[in-house]
């Protein structure tokens, strides 16, 4: 079966080429940046996305390898179907309640105002007489390992459809909110997705998983909303160029440090930003470009206090001296992230913006 692109890329069938073209810039800030990752599987699966997202390009955005594309995809959906009406038909065979098809099937989506049995009044539906009220829903764990999954792929609406699922039936489950609060920090909620995990490590101040959950959310908000320049062989670096960046790099990083982690991984990302951090505020010399504007006036306040023989005269011209010195270290002396922002807008580096503030797309 041909791999679903339109699914890879989280756009509908009939979206434009625009649309199309949109999604797949945002996969790539997202899994090219991930292909750094220390964790050998997830290293190899941003690999694997990498390549996914190119060959999108390839069969999308040309109209006639699209309409290919289209065809084939049709194709096996309806091969796909036929075959599996006829295996539901086989299911209903295997018991009066067609047990072996049941098992196959996802549970269904929640109703309105839920769904309990009379034996279960604190259950999720599958309860009846004589069941146990405290008994949970067996379909629970199944929809959060599909929730992980999602989330580890970045298919972020599929992620907070099935965490949805499971609050809904069990509101108390910690794993559903962590998840959740990812999801949507991944799909650009980052607001309500931050504020969902900080309320979640508020209400359990001892469960370290959900710590790194929001520490990785704080990490990939603060490198995402920066901008990012390319080295032209398919990578990026992350590199501040204005002072809302740095203020809002510095916040998370303190924020990350508040939650007083030994994992490796969130150590790292501490270390990531510490450095982004430290490079924006390193001072670099900017070359005037009208350097006689302060060398003949500072010239001329040398002669005057050597050739001054009355002491205020000379306390005069020493205050111009280091006046004229003065104006040209601020005029001259800048933080690095002024240089980029002036290298970024003449397109050095093949640079982009931020994806903070349209779509960010980074997996937790």
């Amino acid at each position: 079966m041909p791999v679903d692109y339109y699914e890879i890329l989280e756009v509908a069938p009939g979206a434009s080429t625009e649309q199309i073209r949109a999604a797949i810039t945002a996969q790539r800030r997202v899994w090219v940046r991930r292909q750094s990752s220390p964790d050998p599987e997830r290293r190899a699966y941003a690999e694997q996305r990498v390549r996914n997202v190119d060959a999108a390009e390839k069969a999308l955005l040309d109209p006639a390898a699209r309409s290919a594309y289209d065809e084939k995809l049709a194709r096996t959906r309806q091969a796909a179907a036929t075959a599996g009406s006829g295996a539901a038909a086989g299911g209903q065979g295997n018991g009066p309640n067609g047990g072996g098809l049941r098992d196959r099937v996802p549970a269904p989506a929640p109703a309105p105002g839920g769904s309990r049995g009379p034996g279960t009044p604190g259950g999720a539906g599958s309860g009846g007489p004589g069941t146990s009220g405290h008994r949970r829903d067996p379909d629970l764990h199944d929809h959060l390992r599909r929730g992980d999954r999602y989330l580890e792929q970045g298919r972020w609406r599929l992620a907070q459809a099935e965490y949805d699922y499971v609050r809904e039936r069990e509101p108390g489950n910690l794993r559903a909110l962590t998840g959740l609060g990812a999801a949507q920090v991944g799909s650009g909620r980052v607001k309500e997705g931050l504020a969902v995990l900080q309320r979640a490590v508020e209400a359990n101040p001892d469960a370290e998983d959900v710590k790194v959950a929001l520490a990785t959310a704080l990490y990939e908000v603060a490198v995402t909303s920066v901008d990012h320049w390319g080295d032209g062989r398919g990578t990026d670096r992350p590199v501040i160029t204005s002072r809302r960046q740095y203020t809002l790099v510095r916040r998370h990083l303190r924020r990350i440090r508040k939650l007083d982690l030994t994992d490796w991984n969130v150590k790292m990302y501490a270390e990531e930003l510490k450095d982004l951090l430290a490079e924006a505020r390193a001072p670099v010399w900017v070359r005037s470009r009208s350097l006689r504007l302060y060398l003949v006036p500072l010239a001329g306040a040398i002669l005057f206090v050597a050739l001054a023989h009355v002491e205020s005269l000379r306390v005069v011209g020493a205050c111009w001296i280091v006046l004229i010195v003065a104006l040209y270290v601020v005029r001259h002396r800048q933080p690095a992230w002024k240089q980029h922002r002036r290298g970024y807008g003449r397109g050095r580096g093949g640079g982009r913006g931020p994806t903070h503030g349209g779509t960010f797309r980074k997996g937790i």
